[in-house]
């Protein structure tokens, strides 16, 4: 294997210093500092010449225009010092929401970004349940999208009266997927329109969730407002309890709080953004995604 480094910014250390002591690499924390005028600036600490490949970790989040662009600069710093292989890792990925024109005039943000990467020759992009993965790719990157599915299954397993839902059809197959491995009950969140007044009710779709400890199942929690509206719908249908479950809780505006006040029973995350709920760790499901790429 050839010799890798593990670099990290300050606050992703804890998932750089899993990753390296897994895969038995060297660790480094960059320096990194604004300047006044509010420009970005990174530094490796130590020599990193001697390294044929380099594993780059950056939690984009918050603060992600700048957390972007430094992790731009780090990899350009590294191809600088004539690093050949460079893997990045962005548990969450920025702008990955914006992965088709919705008008006209508008860029394909995710493309832009993972364009971006490759123009600076990175080998491969590596991420956690991306919006839409089959969006997640650009010409010559290896881009992998680790799944978190079998942990929320295992932290499922053994529950009692429990039904799965996605919030949409489009997030169906996370919940197929989470079902797969506990053979839990599914369906997702049917939306209708009076085309009258234009309210907008939800139920889901031929399951019946009276009696039921329900989790909403979904890859990023922003405002809440979905899960808010389907709790209150599901308590007048008869749950018992409304769980909300994600990989990427970025819980804007105090929607915690506000989620809590409509009744939702519990909020359980990953790691991908560090809160108070984020009970589910990935990081060895990147580092499993990392041995795989490394040669």
């Amino acid at each position: 294997m050839a010799r890798h480094l593990v670099a990290s910014f300050q606050w992703s250390s804890d998932v750089g210093n899993e990753i390296a002591s897994s895969l038995g690499f060297a660790h480094v924390i960059l320096e990194s500092k604004q300047f006044p005028d509010g420009e970005s600036y990174i530094r490796y600490p130590i020599d990193i010449t001697t390294y044929d490949g380099l594993i780059l970790v950056q939690r984009a989040y918050p603060n992600q225009d700048t957390r972007l662009f430094q992790t731009m600069l780090a990899v350009d710093a590294a191809r600088d010092a004539g690093i050949k292989e460079i893997h990045v890792v962005l548990p969450y990925l920025p702008y990955s929401r914006q992965d088709r024109r919705f008008r006209d005039g508008e860029p394909v943000s995710l493309s832009t970004v993972l364009t971006l990467l490759s123009s600076l020759r990175v080998s491969s992009v590596i991420t956690v349940d991306v919006h839409k993965p089959e969006a997640f790719r650009v010409s010559g990157v290896n881009c992998v999208n680790v799944e978190p599915f079998e942990l929320y299954a295992e932290r499922l397993r053994g529950s009692k009266n429990v039904v799965l839902l996605s919030p949409d059809l489009g997030s169906l197959w996370r919940v197929r997927k989470v079902s797969e491995y506990v053979g839990i009950q599914y369906s997702y969140l049917e939306k209708f329109r009076d085309r009258i007044t234009g309210e907008v009710t939800m139920k889901p779709r031929e399951l019946d969730v009276a009696g039921k400890e329900v989790f909403i199942i979904d890859d990023i929690i922003a405002t809440g407002g979905t899960i808010i509206e389907a709790t209150k719908i599901l308590k007048s249908m008869g749950a018992v309890g409304v769980h909300a479950m994600a990989t990427h809780c970025l819980l804007l505006n105090e929607a915690d709080s506000r989620m809590f006040e409509a009744g939702v029973s519990s909020i359980t995350c990953t790691n991908t953004i560090p809160t108070k709920y984020a009970e589910i760790n990935i990081n060895q499901l990147i580092v499993r995604a990392l041995r795989e790429l490394i040669t």
